[in-house]
């Protein structure tokens, strides 16, 4: 009797199962990369749509703050035993009886409750309908006083308690706009409630509240890259929160008179490039937006020049080919002239020698000769200071030496990229003053460039900062460099060239702009 052949169907479950773990992956991959990808085909829309999330999430953020403040403020005039205490403090103060036993007794009851249910706020005050600050939990300057008194005619606070009291009218909670308050020497919101009994008015809790979680919210800058920032700006135009760039507080002392302040004020929401209020280019994400009845304005920004080179890392060796080429065959002839008399003498100057970083401060002028195989880097901060690096082969920005050269070197060779931004970062710049840094590059070989940005951006420089001069039918390079009045002058010398090729740096593109030039960046 024959066998019946039986066919397997575990090779058929196999190839199931194996095309749902590639969908998986596949699925998995695109979840991870999507935005990358997005953003590396257009980068300008991808960072508007960024821009734009971040900045809602973060209205979302502060609203929900402030409601939930407002809660638990709501509910302070409903507590019955607070209600009670208002009354025997406000009648203990018309005693003239508010530093006794009893007294004393009320007020750590109160301390007791502003700890356990009112830990957002920074003070409690009583105030009553005559106006007449009967108690507060800080005991500042405001304790005792009077909210009609003249040194409080310029207070928001107090002129809104005024209109209250003058109309008698609104038993609602109301929202005090940020502003800056004497008395705590700080800027600071509130909410205002009224006490009343038989629908009389008799006087009023304010709950004081700082900008410190609001401006944490906005400062937490996750997602938001090396430059970027959000911020609000009120109906004054005046910035309520902390700027990421200056070291001084801009909380109600900085003024955004922006393409983006003025936008918001007349069209409520949009994205544009702009300049910002530091004069620099940024991709910027606005809403104007209502919050307890206060107009305030959120900002999202990032600058260009990061986004130019993500854009650049995104595509690096595309690009970098690419912009080699354009620098090889582009014609800086509009920037040839001739060098000023007084840097032809070079005796009253810096030399820099082969293998050699030097410093000026002191408006000393730096100068290195016969740069042909070697690179020239030259780094400054117009009229502070600059530093003129000569690059031998040696170093590690020449990638291409073999390994086994470099084990015979040991010792030998040399980091000036990352030494030289490791000293300027401990002794020279702050980390927001590193945007000022110029960079210069020379050589007339090509070894070193694509290393030297890469350091250059791994140590937070943008790519708008760097100045990439390459000639390759030149044998060798001179430089001048002149930090004090921001001049580097490149003397070219070539085998067949009779005349040297005088050309004044300030006149060459950067290279963001030789990116946006061979890429599509713009699209």
């Amino acid at each position: 009797m024959k066998k019946k052949r039986r066919f397997s169907v575990v090779p058929g479950k196999f190839v199931l199962v194996g095309g749902i773990l590639i969908l998986l992956g596949a699925c998995f991959f695109s979840y991870l990369y999507c935005d990358k990808i997005y953003f590396a085909l257009y980068p300008k829309k991808s960072t508007f749509t960024k821009l734009k999330k971040i900045r809602s999430k973060k209205k979302e953020q502060v609203i929900h703050y402030l409601n939930q403040q407002k809660i638990v403020g709501s509910q302070i005039p409903e507590n019955k035993a607070v209600v009670k205490y208002f009354k025997e403090l406000l009648s203990l103060y018309k005693q003239k009886a508010y530093l006794g036993t009893k007294y004393n007794q009320i007020e750590r009851k109160l301390e007791e409750l502003f700890v356990v249910k009112l830990g957002e706020f920074y003070d409690l005050l009583f105030v009553s309908n005559d106006g007449s600050i009967f108690f507060t939990i800080k005991k500042e300057g405001d304790f005792l006083a009077n909210i009609y008194e003249r040194r409080f005619d310029n207070i928001w606070l107090y002129k809104k308690i005024r209109e209250k009291t003058a109309n008698n009218v609104g038993h609602d909670i109301v929202f005090v706009d940020f502003d800056y308050y004497p008395v705590s020497g700080e800027p600071a919101s509130f909410f205002i409630a009224p006490i009343t009994e038989n629908n009389r008015t008799l006087g009023y809790i304010i709950l004081q509240l700082a900008i410190n979680h609001i401006n944490y919210i906005l400062t937490n800058r996750t997602s938001l890259g090396r430059t970027g920032e959000v911020y609000l700006v009120n109906e004054k135009q005046l910035m309520i929160t902390q700027s990421r760039f200056i070291d001084d507080s801009t909380i109600l002392n900085k003024v955004i008179d922006t393409e983006a302040v003025r936008n918001a004020l007349e069209e409520t929401e949009g994205s544009k490039i702009i300049v910002d209020y530091r004069g620099k280019r940024v991709f910027s994400s606005y809403e104007k937006f209502d919050c307890e009845g206060t107009q305030w304005i959120i900002i999202a920004e990032i600058d260009e020049d990061e986004v130019v080179t993500e854009f650049y890392l995104a595509w690096e060796d595309k690009l970098f080919k690419k912009s080699l080429k354009y620098l090889e065959q582009y014609s800086f002839h509009e920037s040839q002239q001739t060098i000023p008399e007084h840097l032809v003498d070079t005796r009253d100057q810096i030399k820099v020698d082969v293998k050699e970083i030097m410093k000026s401060k002191n408006q000393e002028i730096l100068y290195t000769r016969g740069v042909a195989t070697c690179t020239a880097l030259t780094v400054s901060f117009p009229g502070k200071f600059g530093y003129l690096a000569h690059i031998t082969p040696t170093d590690e920005v020449y990638e291409d030496i073999d390994r086994t050269t470099k084990i015979f070197l040991r010792e030998k060779q040399t980091n000036f990229v990352d030494t030289l931004m490791r000293n300027i970062n401990r002794f020279d710049v702050t980390q927001y003053e590193k945007s000022y840094l110029r960079f210069g590059v020379f050589s007339t070989k090509n070894w070193s460039f694509k290393s030297i940005l890469r350091k250059l951006i791994e140590n937070g420089i943008d790519i708008s900062q760097i100045k990439i001069l390459h000639k390759n039918e030149y044998n060798l390079v001179h430089i001048i460099f002149d930090y004090d009045k921001d001049q580097i002058w490149s003397q070219w010398k070539g085998e067949y060239t009779q005349t040297p090729y005088m050309e004044h740096c300030k006149q060459v593109p950067n290279f963001g702009e030789v990116i946006k030039k061979v890429s599509r960046y713009e699209r």
